[in-house]
């Protein structure tokens, strides 16, 4: 066979992997920008934005519940005292009135019993916070991945969930950090988280587009969330493969 047929079904096996290259779980924001590299997120700099969670039709479990993780960089180990880190809404609603399901450590927030956390992806362990959400019932939009845009199998939907974030009143220097999981259980416990967005599928909101570390003075109190807290982030990824 000449070198330019096998050049061009290794293309055409490529196309065809890239189209079913759609995972379970992503996350998406309105008008961001995908970033590669070490990042590999969905970032924005603007600090209203609409966050999508995106779940597979009929792959993801719509009995069951998902969640998304807001969590808070830069870590710190400083944490008990209140300081005003500012506030954040999720679909109106400030985080500050939520105060009691936030968390240190790794997602999820629910004690797992033989220790399936998510990886820490250089996110965790930091200050973060869960929303529980179902897929049922939610409209559904044409399939496609969301590092390139490139569109999934002929007839392949998602469901989509959208979160209005407002993070106008963080501090400065701070932003967000998005995770989508679930877990399962046995009996009554928690076993192990079962499915959650490939890492380079996450989200963020970050001052800088390029989502370096913004440097911040370690406050000599961190805010638990007096503050509606959930999540501020100055965000520096490194994708760990789970």
């Amino acid at each position: 066979m000449k070198m330019r047929t096998l050049a061009a079904l290794a293309i055409a096996m490529l196309g065809s992997s890239s189209l079913l290259a759609v995972p379970t779980l992503q996350l998406d924001i309105d008008g961001g920008t995908y970033l590669g590299g070490t990042e590999e997120s969905t970032v924005t700099n603007a600090a209203t934005f609409d966050l999508w969670a995106l779940g597979k039709v009929p792959s993801v479990d719509t009995t069951i519940d998902y969640y998304l993780s807001i969590a808070l960089l830069p870590q710190s180990q400083n944490i008990g005292d209140p300081a005003n880190l500012g506030g954040v809404t999720v679909n109106g609603t400030a985080l500050s009135s939520l105060i009691g399901d936030s968390e240190y450590g790794t997602p999820p927030i629910e004690s797992i019993s033989n220790g399936g956390e998510l990886g820490p992806h250089g996110i965790f362990d930091t200050l973060y916070y869960q929303i529980a959400f179902s897929f049922d019932g939610l409209p559904t939009v044409a399939s496609y991945n969301v590092q390139d845009d490139t569109a999934g199998p002929a007839g392949e939907e998602l469901f989509k969930q959208v979160f209005q974030i407002d993070a106008s009143s963080l501090a400065m220097g701070y932003g967000l950090h998005f995770d989508l999981y679930t877990y399962g259980e046995t009996n009554g416990n928690r076993t192990a988280i079962t499915d959650f967005a490939p890492f380079s599928h996450d989200a963020a909101y970050c001052v800088d587009r390029n989502c370096e570390p913004v440097e911040v003075s370690e406050p000599s109190t961190l805010a638990l969330f007096g503050i509606s807290l959930i999540g501020l982030v100055a965000i520096r990824r490194r994708l760990i493969t789970s």
